[in-house]
C-alpha cells in the first residue's frame, strides 16, 4: 500500500511549528465515552439529523475519539489523524476530533450545541480513515480525482485573481489551471499515474493542445518533483514561469508579485482560517468542500460554495459518502 503524505510533511505545518501544542492537547485532553448513557441523547440526534447512515457508524468506530480539552486546538487541526497517544504501537493511528466549543458535560450529560458542526467533523474523520487506510479507493475513483482538482483549482484562480496576478489575460486561465490540476493530483492527492494525472489535468483546464499540456508538465516538473514538492516549491515556480519572478529577486516592474506568505494569507482570509493545510493535504482539502455541504458554516461557507460551484460541492461528497458506505 501506497505511503500516503503526512499532516507533519507539509511545508507549511512545519513552518507555524504545531508539534508541541498538539502533543499536549492529545496526551491531556478528556476523553468523551461514546458508548454511555451520558452521551446518548447526542448519538440520537446525530442518527435522526439521516446525512448518512455512515455518519453514525463512523462516530461510534473505535477508530474515532472524541476529546475534550480544556483548551481548544488550532482550527486546522479540529479533526486530525494521528498515533495513538496511549498506544506503544506506532502504526496504531487513530481520528482525535476536538470537541471544544460545541459539546459540554453538564449534570452527567453531554450537550451539543451544534450538532451539524459535528457531522461535518465525523464526516472528515471518515476521509481520514478511508486516505489513510485504503486510499486506493480514493485514488482510483475517477470521480473524486476530477471533483477534487476542479474543486481545488477553482480556488487557487480565486485568490491568483485577488493579488492581481493575470489570471484572465489571453490563455492564462487555461495554462495557470493545467498547472494547478497537476500540483493538486501529484502535491496534494497523492496520486502517482502520470497517464491519468495529465488526462484529469488537461480536462480540468480545458486547453486543447496537448503540446501546451507538455510544455507545461516539463516546466513544472522539478517544482512538483512527482508528489513530493510543496506549495512554497509550487507557487516560487508559478511566480516564475507566469510572472517573471525569480526566486532570489522581487517583483517585475508593472507586473504583480506572488509570496507563499501573501498567498496563503489571502486563502485563509477568504476561505476560513483553519484551512490553510488545504493547500497540500488531501484530507484537509476535501474537509473545506464537506463542511459546506452539511451546511454548519464552519469556514467560509458562501464565498467557497460561490467559488467552487454547490453542484460541485455536492458531487464530491455524495461520492466520498459512497465510499465510505461502500467500505
Amino acid at each position: 500500500m501506497k505511503a500516503m503524505k503526512l499532516t507533519s510533511d507539509s511545508f507549511l505545518y512545519q513552518s507555524f511549528d504545531y508539534g508541541r501544542e498538539l502533543h499536549l492537547y492529545l496526551t491531556s485532553a478528556d476523553v468523551i465515552d461514546k458508548n454511555s448513557a451520558s452521551f446518548a441523547d447526542i448519538a440520537y440526534d446525530i442518527k435522526m439529523r439521516q446525512v448518512s447512515p455512515i455518519i453514525m457508524k463512523v462516530l461510534m468506530s473505535n477508530k474515532v475519539v472524541l476529546l475534550l480539552p480544556n483548551k481548544g486546538v488550532s482550527r486546522a487541526f479540529k479533526v486530525m489523524y494521528a498515533k495513538n497517544v496511549t498506544s506503544i504501537d506506532k502504526n496504531d493511528k487513530k481520528v482525535y476530533i476536538d470537541c471544544s466549543g460545541i459539546i459540554t458535560f453538564d449534570n452527567g450529560k453531554y450537550k451539543c450545541k451544534s450538532i451539524m458542526t459535528l457531522v461535518s467533523y465525523i464526516l472528515t474523520a471518515m476521509v481520514y480513515i478511508i486516505y489513510y487506510e485504503k486510499p486506493e479507493l480514493l485514488l482510483n475513483d475517477i470521480t473524486v480525482a476530477q471533483a477534487s482538482t476542479d474543486a481545488f483549482v477553482d480556488m487557487m484562480l480565486y485568490i491568483l485573481g485577488y493579488l492581481k496576478v493575470p489570471v484572465t489575460l489571453g490563455d492564462n486561465k487555461e495554462r495557470m489551471s493545467f498547472a494547478i490540476a497537476e500540483y493538486f493530483l501529484y502535491c496534494v492527492f497523492g496520486k502517482d499515474n502520470e497517464d491519468i494525472i495529465f488526462n484529469i489535468a488537461k480536462k480540468s483546464s480545458k486547453i486543447k493542445d496537448k503540446k501546451d499540456c507538455d510544455y507545461y508538465h516539463t516546466r513544472f516538473y522539478d517544482a512538483i518533483d512527482s508528489g513530493k514538492g510543496n506549495i512554497d516549491t509550487f507557487l516560487k515556480k508559478f511566480a516564475e514561469v507566469f510572472l517573471g519572478q525569480k526566486e532570489d529577486s522581487s517583483a517585475v516592474p508593472g507586473r504583480a508579485s506572488l509570496t507563499t506568505d501573501t498567498f496563503v494569507q489571502r486563502w485563509m482570509y477568504s476561505f476560513g482560517a483553519g484551512t490553510f493545510l488545504g493547500l497540500e493535504l488531501f484530507v484537509p482539502f476535501t474537509e473545506i468542500i464537506t463542511d459546506c455541504y452539511v451546511g454548519a458554516y464552519i469556514n467560509q461557507q458562501n464565498t467557497i460554495e460561490k467559488v467552487v460551484g454547490s453542484k460541485n460541492v455536492v458531487r464530491l461528497t455524495n461520492q466520498l459518502l459512497k465510499i465510505g458506505s461502500d467500505a
